[in-house]
């Protein structure tokens, strides 16, 4: 042991050696001059400190790499393929290979001896083995092995196409989104719940005045790829001019995944003004005093939270443990709106007040965008788009698991969205491309494609507006995988779509993927605009007033299609009503004479009989169906189920004329809740008219 004494002598020869450090110091024994040891002539004080510690640790950066790769993957492996899922395995490639290389030139003359070192030969063989055998597990391709279910036989999906949509937009209304609801109201989907008749709103449509409205746009990647904001715009505008007026609330959302999205502001935007982006229609609206905001759900994507009814308050994704037949978690967000809102995706809108959930007053539309998705997954279009609401993180497995139907399970969880929109304006129509998609690398189609069933939808639009977008870009079959192909089951589009099919089937909600089971309506987005500038104005109006033909005075030329709104093949009062509708500029556009606008625009005419609707629509516990008789008269109201079989009676007998309302209180004739999924309603009076109800 040293004595205290000791201290001050250790003291002294710790100064005399730090003196002498660099002018040499004296033996205390011999009284010689020893010179401090010469600076090593090494690289190693030459050497970057990373190129000393990856030449030293080769090995450990290959795994760090590999671990990386794994860590971007996931399990599963379709995932291996994607944009940066690539970018990490060049960087397990590049790891190793710097590695090697750095070693080399940094210890070129110790080379030789560091390849003949076992430790080094092994662990570099350990590691690419390691690497080899990662990649093999990322493509090992699993089976589905879920349920298998065929679409019922009876239904029909209906959708409506619209074409020849114009390029510009009128201020913040898009005439291709006014002519789609339009059309879609003119079969019976009426955008906007409202007493009044018009052709955008009625009993039973699918916005009231006081909804929280969720629209999921696609804003994961710039120019092309994501949504088109002069649709967006156009939507919120027509929900904005609500004919009760709208006091509810908008929101934007999306989760971009692993992409900053610039706080919904990017310079770069799907629009005819490349600047407009999601953030400059919310600020645009907010000036206008509309409740309306944005929410990157992209920022909660790590955190797990409880429901708000479990007592957890925070923002975050509600994971469900892991579900085998889909080889992942399903996920879905929780948050509170700007407004301070609390959205549930399943459960709807939570007031903290009384503890309770409703989805009476909570609406979510579909945004998508339909382009080419060479990097795994053939296309992308409705379904596909809700990958931009899962959760990719927290171990949900969830890119991958699309292939075995997870988004379809999702749906099959929080329900499916009260509208599809699909936005066929520009298309990534390059099989070899996508999800990205540049300015120059995309196509102008012009088209919208408006459904509730996201199935229906998909399939049709890649058969009918993606594909022949390729051969128009001169590429044919066969296509490249992973195959967009929606003609063959084995390609990567159809097995995703298909599997989503069949979680959707198995949880009672009739889709189908059956192109003969499939109505569309095809309209034109250019409607009432006759010079094709994108606004109906004065102009428009006189070309009208030139082409009218009264009832029955068709057939048409080129120049007068503009004209008829209704497809009968004249331009009549009818089209009247609809052009009236569709106007842009400021007031209201002069009379026709041969017109009465005193019934205007889609006012039910004295004697007429009309179906309504049903409201609400989606319905949780209970609906009203409204109809009009034009005079008393005996009728019959049914309910059928998605396969043709009769659910429910709901009168049979003598009703007075005007309008008439029923319930149904969601139970068959037997007295047993129905299952949740669409149904059709019927009225019988004279003839026949049907509607949809949703049960959630």
């Amino acid at each position: 042991m040293h004595s205290p004494h000791d201290a001050p002598r250790a003291t002294e020869r710790r100064h005399a050696y730090a003196d002498s450090a660099t002018s040499g110091r004296v033996c205390p024994r011999s009284g010689r001059r020893i010179d401090p040891p010469a600076e090593p002539t090494s690289q190693h004080h030459n050497t970057p400190f990373w190129e000393r510690w990856i030449t030293r640790n080769t090995v450990i950066a290959g795994l760090l790499a590999l671990a990386w790769l794994v860590f971007r993957t996931g399990t599963k492996p379709s995932r291996v393929v994607y944009p940066c899922q690539q970018a990490a395995i060049s960087t397990a490639n590049l790891a190793f290979g710097t590695a090697l290389v750095a070693g080399i030139l940094a210890t070129r003359r110790r080379a030789v001896s560091w390849f003949r070192s076992p430790i080094a030969l092994t662990g570099l063989i350990a590691g690419v083995v390691v690497f080899i055998a990662a990649q093999a597990y990322f493509s090992e391709a699993k089976e589905y092995t879920g349920p298998v279910l065929d679409p019922p036989r009876d239904y029909r999906a209906e959708l409506v196409h619209v074409t020849n949509c114009p390029e510009d937009p009128a201020g913040d209304r898009f005439l291709g989104i006014d002519n789609l609801l339009l059309t879609l109201g003119q079969q019976g989907t009426k955008l906007l719940d409202a007493d009044s008749v018009t052709p955008f709103a009625g009993p039973g449509g699918i916005i009231g005045s006081d909804d929280v409205v969720l629209i999921k746009i696609n804003y994961q990647w710039t120019e092309r790829g994501g949504t088109n904001m002069d649709v967006l715009r156009g939507l919120v505008r027509r929900i904005v001019d609500h004919p009760d007026g709208f006091v509810g609330e908008i929101v934007i959302v999306e989760n971009a995944q692993f992409v900053s999205i610039d706080g919904f502001n990017r310079s770069a935007n799907n629009a005819q003004d490349q600047g407009l982006s999601p953030h400059d229609i919310v600020l645009e609206f907010q000036q206008q005093g509309v409740n309306i905001s944005h929410y990157d759900w992209t920022a909660i994507r790590f955190t797990s939270v409880g429901e708000y009814s479990d007592g957890n308050m925070n923002d975050g994704y509600v994971v469900y443990p892991v579900e085998t037949d889909v080889n992942g978690r399903p996920s879905y967000p929780k948050f509170q709106t700007d407004a301070g809102t609390y959205i549930s995706l399943k459960n709807g809108v939570w007031d903290p007040g009384s503890e309770t959930y409703s989805k009476e007053n909570f609406r979510f539309i579909n945004l998508p965008v339909l382009k080419s998705h060479h990097a795994v997954y053939g296309a992308t279009v409705s379904v596909k788009h809700y990958m931009g609401l899962v959760t990719r993180e927290l171990s949900t497995n969830s890119h991958s698991a699309i292939r075995y139907g997870i988004l379809g399970r999702v749906l099959s969880e929080i329900g499916l969205a009260d509208l599809n929109i699909l936005d066929a304006i520009w298309i990534n129509a390059d099989p070899y491309t996508g999800p990205g998609t540049s300015y120059a690398g995309a196509t102008r189609r012009n088209e919208l494609v408006a459904a509730l069933d996201p199935v229906a939808l998909d399939i049709w639009a890649v058969k009918n507006i993606l594909i022949p977008g390729f051969e128009s870009n001169g590429y044919s079959p066969p296509w490249p995988s992973p195959s967009a192909d929606p003609d063959d089951p084995s390609s990567s589009f159809r097995t995703y779509l298909d599997n989503s099919m069949n979680q959707l089937l198995d949880a009672g909600y009739p889709v189908t993927n059956d192109l003969a089971q499939i109505d569309v309506v095809e309209s034109r987005g250019d409607l009432g605009d006759f010079d094709g500038n994108g606004t109906v104005d004065e102009s428009d109006r006189l070309a009208f007033a030139g082409c009218f033909t009264g009832e029955g005075g068709g057939p048409l030329d080129s120049g007068c299609v503009a004209g008829d709104f209704d497809r009968d093949d004249d331009v009549d009062c009818d089209d009247w009503k609809y052009f009236r509708e569709v106007w842009t500029e400021a007031g209201t556009p002069g009379d026709i004479p041969d017109c009465d606008t005193t019934n205007l625009p889609g006012d039910i005419p004295d004697q007429a009989t009309q179906l309504l609707g049903a409201r609400p629509n989606p319905m949780t516990d209970s609906t009203t169906l409204h109809f009009v008789l034009g005079s008393p008269q005996d009728v019959t109201m049914r309910v059928y189920d998605a396969s043709g079989r009769n659910v429910r009676t709901l009168v049979l007998g003598a009703r007075p004329a005007g309008e008439n309302t029923l319930t149904w209180d969601g139970r068959d004739d037997r007295g047993n809740t129905a299952p949740r999924g669409t149904y059709t309603f019927a009225l019988d009076a004279g003839e026949r008219m049907t509607g949809k109800i949703v049960v959630r």
